[in-house]
């Protein structure tokens, strides 16, 4: 209102728009994903709105949250959604699902912390491989 914002604002604020979505659409919560990121919680929600910009530090970190590409966060919607969330649920998930529910919410806490933990490291490990043969390829 009283401040005038520069170019960038704009790219600020639809950082923070697909940021919010990619949050939602995988049923975490502000608090959840800042702990995951290693930042305050009301960073995160200034960083949705577009009031905090997005450090390049922080991106990165996010987009291995989310197990997406660069190019498919600030790409179109419809790529930036890992093909797990789009395909029907198979035997499998729904089992997993079952022993979840048999399980306490601290049994069920401690199920999400490694699966989180497993999503990030199998996002790391890609991006080493593919890191290895654009390297391998380029030589």
């Amino acid at each position: 209102m009283g401040r005038a914002m520069g170019q960038a604002a704009p790219q600020v604020a639809d950082i923070g728009v697909r940021l919010r979505r990619l949050r939602r659409e995988r049923k975490l919560t502000q608090a959840d994903l800042a702990r995951q990121i290693g930042i305050q919680q009301s960073d995160l929600s200034r960083m949705e709105k577009g009031e905090y910009r997005v450090s390049l530090d922080n991106l990165f970190k996010i987009l291995a949250v989310f197990d997406i590409k660069m190019a498919d966060f600030f790409g179109d919607a419809a790529t930036a959604q890992p093909a797990a969330t789009s395909r029907p649920l198979a035997r499998e998930d729904m089992q997993i699902l079952q022993m979840l529910r048999r399980l306490s919410p601290e049994g069920r806490q401690e199920a999400m912390e490694f699966l989180e933990f497993k999503v990030r490291r199998e996002a790391i490990d890609r991006r080493a491989i593919e890191n290895r043969r654009d390297e391998s390829g380029t030589g």
